[in-house]
């Protein structure tokens, strides 16, 4: 057999010794087996667990964010916010594009979601993330900065500018034909 050619259960001399060799199947582990255990009807939750299985974007999120999450509904606080995006990026399945859409839903008053769109119609370059975390969070608490003035100068109301400015960059006049680096 050459080394190009696509191996298949049928050519493969030393299938039972390969099956034996094959680690425990780890992925998404406690959603996996959740999954697996579900024996009552499919919800609505249900499919979108299994979509974010998938996907592999499945977060996880302890009751103690959640009562946070909550907490920040109710009133800004920026330690509260901070400690929650901190607390977000932790999480497996979140980085700052993730983390800036809960955060947006939680209070969009105070927070957008930061997106590539958005990023390249304020700056005019394209959004690098930064490694660490503190990075991330200083370049997300810059970009609200901006965002924030740039809606007054431009009088885009500030909690729908992630959409608008999203919809703006897509424009055929503007930054249609443009590609998105990812």
């Amino acid at each position: 057999m050459k080394n190009n050619e696509i191996k298949y259960i049928e050519n493969l001399e030393n299938l039972q010794e390969l099956l034996d060799e094959l680690p425990d199947f780890k992925y998404q582990k406690e959603l996996t087996e959740k999954l697996d255990a579900k024996k009552d009807d499919f919800t609505y939750e249900t499919i979108l667990e299994i979509v974010l299985w998938k996907t592999n974007r499945f977060p996880e999120i302890n009751d103690d964010l959640i009562l946070k999450i909550n907490e920040l509904r109710k009133g800004y606080n920026e330690n509260l916010s901070d400690y929650i995006l901190m607390q977000l990026l932790d999480s497996r399945g979140f980085d700052l594009p993730m983390a800036s859409t809960f955060l947006r839903f939680i209070s969009p008053n105070y927070f957008q979601i930061i997106d590539q769109r958005v990023y390249r119609i304020l700056y005019g370059q394209n959004l690098k993330i930064p490694f660490s975390k503190p990075k991330k969070i200083q370049l997300y608490k810059k970009y609200l900065t901006d965002l924030k003035e740039s809606c007054i100068t431009y009088n885009i109301p500030f909690s729908e500018s992630d959409r608008i400015l999203y919809l703006l960059d897509k424009h055929p006049k503007v930054n249609k034909e443009a590609k998105i680096k990812y």
